[in-house]
């Protein structure tokens, strides 16, 4: 780990499947997957127009391996502490969101929710 790097928690390289609602601007939300994951944050890419600070909320079923047993929907408030902007080579601006908050829902909650999350293996 570098000096300045300030990840406390580590990060596993996941594809897990997120529904986020900018919470600052509620209309806007999208479904993506993760780039990776810790017990701490999700770094994913978006087209939705996110900005250091913007606070996000977040629903994904943990895994396993970050949660340490098979955990149900999770819904995390955090705020963006990362943003690598769009490039040529990536269509998509990458986010880096700090989990604050979360919650575990219940079946009746979770359904409500319907993100229709799942873990994908990675290529």
């Amino acid at each position: 780990m570098q000096e300045n790097d300030r990840r406390f928690r580590q990060r596993f390289d996941m594809r897990v499947k997120v529904k986020i609602r900018n919470l600052d601007s509620p209309d806007l939300e999208q479904q993506v997957e993760s780039s990776n994951i810790s017990a701490r944050g999700v770094y994913f890419s978006t087209d939705l127009p996110l900005d250091i600070g913007a606070r996000v909320e977040m629903f994904l079923t943990m895994p396993v391996e970050i949660a340490g047993k098979d955990s149900r929907l999770w819904r995390c408030t955090g705020r963006v502490v990362r943003l690598q902007p769009r490039s040529p080579s990536q269509a998509k601006a990458g986010n880096g969101v700090e989990i604050h908050y979360y919650e575990v829902l219940d079946k009746a909650r979770a359904a409500a929710a319907n993100p229709r999350p799942a873990r994908l293996p990675l290529p």
